[in-house]
């Protein structure tokens, strides 16, 4: 299996992964082996194999790489952003919060966790691998290099 084809095959897995269980997300351990079949549910408000809003969010992440060349967190941001305003199915209380409060993207967060001690969320890792596929072709020192730091 050659790089593109693994790079592939993360970015669909996460998608499909994250489709695959967003019918049983917030519920009992068990609840999928409980169905007693093997085949794609819906649930949760989620209809067979629809994106939620991880997948919706990496996806934006991965365009904003590709058309900005690299990272922009400003332009990240922005997206997210316009995402929210256009009334998600889904997104989560700490991300609305972020993308609504007002504050430019470099203090959102901050203003969030400041507001309610609280910053809990997996949101991040659910959006990891089209970042990672991005930056893989620089090698590992540089994707593990923070933007305007350098590597060594």
């Amino acid at each position: 299996m050659n790089r593109n084809d693994r790079a592939v095959g993360a970015i669909v897995g996460t998608a499909v992964g994250d489709a695959l269980g967003a019918p049983f997300e917030f519920r009992p351990a068990g609840t999928f082996s409980a169905t007693g079949t093997d085949e794609m549910h819906g649930g949760g408000g989620w209809d067979p194999g629809e994106a939620t809003d991880d997948t919706q969010m990496a996806v934006h992440v991965g365009e904003s790489l590709l058309e900005c060349g690299g990272l922009d967190l400003p332009d990240i941001f922005a997206r997210f952003q316009r995402w929210c305003a256009a009334d998600p199915k889904d997104i989560g209380i700490q991300t609305e919060d972020v993308l609504t409060n007002g504050y430019p993207w470099d203090k959102a967060a901050q203003v969030h966790f400041e507001g309610n001690m609280r910053a809990a969320g997996n949101g991040c890792l659910m959006r990891a691998a089209t970042s990672a596929v991005y930056c893989a072709p620089s090698g590992r020192t540089s994707t593990w290099t923070r933007p305007g730091e350098s590597p060594g």
